[in-house]
């Protein structure tokens, strides 16, 4: 038991610059899963068309941008692998 709890705790150390490309697809993921419980509340108890119609702007706003940042994080993440497994 003490060495599987002490492998995440050496990849943490081994690769700390990804750390925040790590966070980010967390963020991502944390995001899309309140975005689906939380959104269709919001959708169903709006009270004017306009309200709805700026709610989905704001929406559409915000899955765009998670999706750059997911997009980007991933890519950053797959450039930082593929370059150790490369080196000798």
């Amino acid at each position: 038991m003490g060495i599987e709890a002490t492998r995440p705790t050496q990849w943490l150390k081994d690769n700390r610059k990804a750390l925040p490309s790590v966070v980010a697809l967390l963020g991502v993921a944390v995001f899309w899963i309140v975005g689906a419980v939380s959104g269709i509340g919001y959708l169903r108890d709006v009270s004017s068309p306009m309200a709805m119609l700026t709610g989905l702007y704001l929406m559409l706003a915000a899955v765009a941008a998670s999706i750059v940042v997911a997009v980007l994080a991933l890519t950053d993440l797959a450039r930082r692998f593929s370059r150790q497994r490369t080196l000798p």
